[in-house]
């Protein structure tokens, strides 16, 4: 997938023509530099009052990287404020390569949380934290998921039935289970062979490696 097309995937056309950009004045004190691209942001994003605080965090970090990013985005503003709101719904079809890269800079981190490219390989990589509640990839579904270790109704919210659901009956101390939690064990024990033999491929199932045992 190329730069461009991925762009068209990212930015909600729809949603573009529904939300207005927030003026500079409800934004309180900020730089014109973050202020730019907070509304960058809005444009390509569609989404309306984006906060402040992770912009100017997002602007440090893609200056970090790149020493030429204020240039790319006060070129990509430019260009988007000389769009109609027709244009806006090809944006991606409008920009030339310089600036859709610029675009797809400032998109991933409102929706991704994190500049750069984290790696599971490499001790250390070029990826840094940028938001996590606010990250924008978690709207679309915030009606029916929770944020990744968010718990939506506050600890021990499993404990009430959801609505709905017939449940038999709960222990009466269900809510200290919380604090009663199984003490870690002070050393690992030792595989049994049955599953020794299953991860070494040697056997399918438990049956199988019983089985297989009783040969031996």
């Amino acid at each position: 997938m190329n730069r461009r097309h991925f762009l068209k995937l990212m930015v909600g056309t729809s949603a573009i023509a529904l939300f207005p950009l927030q003026p500079a004045s409800a934004r309180g004190a900020v730089s014109p530099y973050v202020d730019q691209l907070l509304k960058t942001s809005e444009i390509l994003t569609g989404h309306q009052g984006l906060p402040a605080a992770v912009a100017e965090r997002l602007s440090t970090l893609l200056t970090k990287y790149n020493a030429r990013f204020p240039q790319q985005l006060a070129r990509l503003f430019t260009r988007l404020t000389m769009l109609s709101e027709n244009d806006r719904q090809n944006l991606a079809e409008k920009l030339d390569d310089e600036d859709v890269k610029t675009a797809l800079a400032i998109i991933s981190p409102w929706y991704l949380g994190f500049t750069g490219h984290p790696s599971t390989t490499k001790a250390k990589d070029d990826a840094e934290f940028v938001t996590f509640l606010s990250a924008l990839m978690y709207e679309p579904t915030q009606d029916m998921t929770i944020r990744p270790s968010y718990a939506r109704a506050g600890g021990d919210y499993w404990a009430e039935v959801p609505t709905g659901v017939i449940a038999p009956a709960m222990p009466d101390t269900i809510r200290e289970w919380g604090d009663k939690a199984p003490k870690p064990a002070s050393s690992i024990p030792a595989p049994g062979a049955p599953w020794l033999l299953m991860v070494q491929g040697k056997a399918n199932t438990l049956a199988e490696a019983e089985a297989l045992l009783a040969t031996q």
